[in-house]
C-alpha cells in the first residue's frame, strides 16, 4: 500500500494539484489526460500480473470463476 500511496502522490495528487496552482485552463486539461493515461496504464499493468499469476499457478479451492458473457 506504501507504494501505490507513492505513485498516486507521484502521479496523480502532484501533477494536478501543480496544474490548478500553477498553470492555466490547458495545463489543468494537459495534466488531466497525463493522470487518466497513467491510471489506465497501472490498471491494464495490474490486470496483466493477475493474469499471469493466475496462469503460472494452480486454481485456488472455493474459488469462483466469472460468468463467460455471451453476445445475442
Amino acid at each position: 500500500m506504501q507504494q501505490l500511496d507513492a505513485w498516486t502522490t507521484a502521479t496523480v495528487i502532484n501533477p494536478l494539484h501543480q496544474a490548478v496552482t500553477e498553470g492555466d485552463g490547458a495545463d489543468c486539461d494537459a495534466a488531466c489526460e497525463a493522470v487518466k493515461t497513467a491510471i489506465r496504464q497501472k490498471v491494464l499493468e495490474s490486470y496483466r500480473n493477475g493474469q499471469a499469476a493466475a496462469a503460472g499457478g494452480k486454481s485456488q479451492p472455493g474459488a469462483i470463476r466469472p460468468r463467460r458473457q455471451f453476445s445475442k
